[in-house]
């Protein structure tokens, strides 16, 4: 046992994602209704029988109702009484009337106060609060008309009530309307000479402004000064456009001389000089002479030295006459140009251009400066101008709202004292008023569906609230959904196991039955997790005890040696060992924790399964006073090593991960852990905890096994079982690892 654990091949561990937060679906529904089937049924009952229980006591409640219609045409017209045609504008379309507040003024304590007395004359309990509550008035689509409607447990009550009401409506709108039209007279009979004297004030300063300002159309004035800048801004225009043409024919006079303005100029001055064209003249003249005799004679001969020695002092000469035109400056600039020595006719023409090309800018400019001035008077003057028309507008404006203003109230002056004389009730009773006959309420068959949905729905809300707050796993679904991790198989739930004191007694019995194909699933997942990293060990634990997890180690062992693997089942829960108390003739005299701090042979401390030769099991030994200690040491790091060159599979049973490192020690040491979750029994929280503590350790996490799934295929399992039926009194024969 000097093997290193380092050579272990490891599965990498599964990272643990965020839970998924989506709502409940139908088929988490449906388990939620069957493990809360009681209180679902208990509080839909009580809402049920309730329902009932107010049908029967409760008094028949009566209910009846009469139509008003409002006639807007009246009440409309007078509203504004400065209309100058109160006729015309008086009928508003339904789809612009506030029925909404015409409502509410229905059932307002103005309109309805006054008719109290009347009604507690005879019915002294009612006041407007009770009233106003059994009051109902509901508008009629694309109508006027609205419907009063009023409910009470006295038919003949309602029959008085609604008449009070009908007749207060008219009355009171009759009244309304009277007074309306005698303050809006009043008004107006006030407003008018406030209104007059406004129009005599505004005459008055209209025609003091016209006077100050010298004004006598302001429109053909304001259009003089605009079309004066409009001319300025053209000349503008203008003028910028015979610059930029004489800026570019500047541009190409002075590329075709290859000089500029002020060189251009300098030439100009020496082609008018008489003296500088003679030098010139002689020069060419000396020129040709030397040209036509150097062809003849040789270069030292006498006379062509003396032509040159001539030509070099008419240079000198040609330079100093340069030098008294121009100055030494500027003949420093210009002695290199090709028209200073040789100037020609075409040469000067062009400099004439360029010369006359930059006079004619220089006057463009001065005379785009003066429109400039001329522009910014202009648009003064235009300005200055706006404000005075804007003022005189303003006030002839005013002027003339207040005449229309005048007319108006003498208009409506005459209106008002004829709609006054006139009036009759807008809103008008178009129903007739009965005691009504037959009750609304209590209404057995609708009252029994309410009741029925609300129960309905109650239940279902109380069981889903109760289901929130449950902190345990209860389905596969569910801790997938929590937990994101694979699920690598899910063990039905068995009565008999409880019972069972050596479970592997019973391998007759369920290697025909779902619960032992459950674990040939789980195996066959195992192996597949890696075909080309073959499973060699791993470590089944739990979150909390009591989960499974010891009869999933002693189950999956036995399926992989029924498939011919060599199978080591190790029960290194020292704390509490319980795998000899499931296999039958099994002791726990010596076991691992003997290996561990002894020298014993291997041989003599692992048992063999009576049951499957291929299946070994080391039991746990004696307790430890130091279970962790001796779990963490070398020795046993060398002992798995050793185990898994011997077996094909070496299983591991430890303790709780909860509140213990026993499983961690060794998982680090396998090819990973299968954490065990209880359904109905591991509390998430508990589950959460030790999968982060997983996650922080670097622990390889195979996946979860979900242990005691209730209603499990069952419809599989009939078929099994009858498929098997036939073949009970054979012998039973291994499984094979194929199947």
């Amino acid at each position: 046992m000097t093997q290193n654990v380092e050579n272990l091949t490891l599965f990498k561990p599964q990272a643990l994602p965020k839970p998924q937060s989506d709502p409940w679906e139908l088929h988490q529904l449906g388990a939620i209704a069957r493990r809360r089937l009681v209180v679902f049924i208990a509080v839909s009952g009580v809402i049920i029988a309730g329902v009932i229980c107010k049908q029967w006591l409760q008094k028949p409640i009566y209910k009846q109702q009469f139509q008003l219609m409002l006639d807007s045409a009246t009440s409309d017209s007078d509203s504004n009484p400065l209309a100058d045609s109160p006729r015309r504008s008086a009928v508003v379309p339904l789809q612009f009337r506030d029925f909404k507040t015409e409502i509410e003024v229905l059932a307002s304590y103005k309109v309805i106060s006054p008719l109290l007395p009347t009604i507690q004359s005879r019915y002294p309990d009612i006041d407007y609060r009770q009233l106003v509550k059994q009051l109902k008035i509901k508008h009629k689509e694309n109508t006027a008309i609205v419907e009063v409607s009023y409910q009470d447990t006295d038919p003949e009550k309602i029959e008085f009530v609604l008449d009070k009401l009908a007749e207060g409506y008219t009355a009171y709108y009759l009244e309304k309307l009277q007074t309306s039209s005698k303050q809006a007279l009043k008004l107006v009979e006030a407003l008018s000479p406030q209104q007059r004297q406004r129009v005599d004030q505004l005459q008055v300063q209209l025609q003091r402004f016209r006077r100050q300002n010298n004004l006598v159309d302001p429109e053909k004035q304001s259009q003089v000064l605009t079309e004066r800048l409009s001319n300025i801004i053209q000349q503008r225009q203008e003028t910028q456009a015979l610059l930029g043409e004489t800026q570019s024919t500047i541009k190409d006079l002075q590329q075709q001389l290859g000089i500029d303005f002020k060189q251009a100029v300098a030439l100009s001055v020496l082609g008018e000089d008489p003296n500088y064209l003679a030098l010139l003249e002689k020069l060419q003249r000396v020129d040709a002479k030397i040209a036509s005799e150097s062809v003849k004679l040789s270069d030292e001969h006498p006379s062509l030295i003396a032509l040159r020695e001539e030509r070099q002092h008419l240079l000198s000469l040609i330079q100093q006459q340069v030098i008294n035109l121009l100055g030494i400056q500027l003949f420093k600039e210009i002695q290199q140009l090709p028209g200073v020595a040789s100037p020609s006719k075409i040469r000067t023409e062009i400099i004439e251009k360029l010369i006359a090309a930059s006079n004619q800018f220089q006057a463009l400019l001065a005379r785009q400066k003066a429109l400039a001035i001329a522009e910014n008077q202009a648009r003064r003057n235009l300005q200055q101008f706006a404000g005075i028309a804007r003022q005189y507008a303003d006030l002839s404006r005013d002027l003339e709202i207040a005449n229309q203003s005048l007319n108006r109230f003498l208009v409506a002056k005459e209106n008002l004292q004829i709609e006054t004389a006139r009036k009759v009730p807008p809103w008008q009773v178009i129903s007739r008023i009965e005691a009504p006959n037959k009750p609304i309420s209590p209404n057995p068959v609708r009252d029994l569906l309410l009741g029925g949905f609300a129960g309905l729905l109650a239940g279902i809300g109380t069981a889903i609230a109760v289901e929130k707050f449950d902190n345990k796993y209860h389905s596969p679904e569910e801790i997938q959904d929590n937990t994101g991790l694979t699920l690598l198989g899910t063990i039905p739930f068995q009565k008999e196991l409880k019972a069972a004191t050596n479970q592997l007694t019973h391998y007759g019995n369920y290697t025909l039955s779902h619960y032992w194909e459950a674990y040939i699933s789980l195996q066959t997942n195992l192996d597949f997790l890696d075909p080309d990293k073959p499973l060699k060990s791993l470590v089944i634990s739990s979150a909390l005890p009591g989960e499974g997890k010891s009869t999933i180690a002693v189950y999956l062992a036995q399926v992989a040696a029924s498939m011919g693997k060599r199978v080591l089942l190790i029960d290194a829960d020292l704390r509490r060992p319980t795998i000899h108390t499931r296999v039958h003739s099994l002791t726990n005299v010596w076991g691992l924790s003997n290996l561990i701090s002894g020298s014993f042979p291997i041989e003599n401390i692992i048992q063999i399964s009576p049951e499957n030769e291929n299946l070994h099991i080391l039991t746990a030994g004696k307790t430890p006073p130091n279970p962790a200690q001796l779990l963490s040491s070398s020795k046993m790091r060398d002992l798995l090593v050793q185990f898994q060159k011997s077996y094909d599979l070496v299983i591991v049973d430890t303790p709780p991960l909860h509140g213990f490192a026993d499983a961690k020690f060794l998982a680090s040491q396998t090819n990973g852990l299968i954490m065990v979750i209880g359904l109905d029994k591991t509390e998430k929280t508990a589950a959460k905890q030790v999968l982060n503590d997983l996650q922080i350790s670097h622990i390889p996490l195979l996946g979860m096994v979900a242990n005691g799934i209730k209603g499990y295929q069952q419809n599989y399992t009939e078929y099994y079982n009858h498929y098997y039926s036939q073949g009970t009194k054979d012998k039973f024969l291994p499984l094979k690892a194929s199947r």
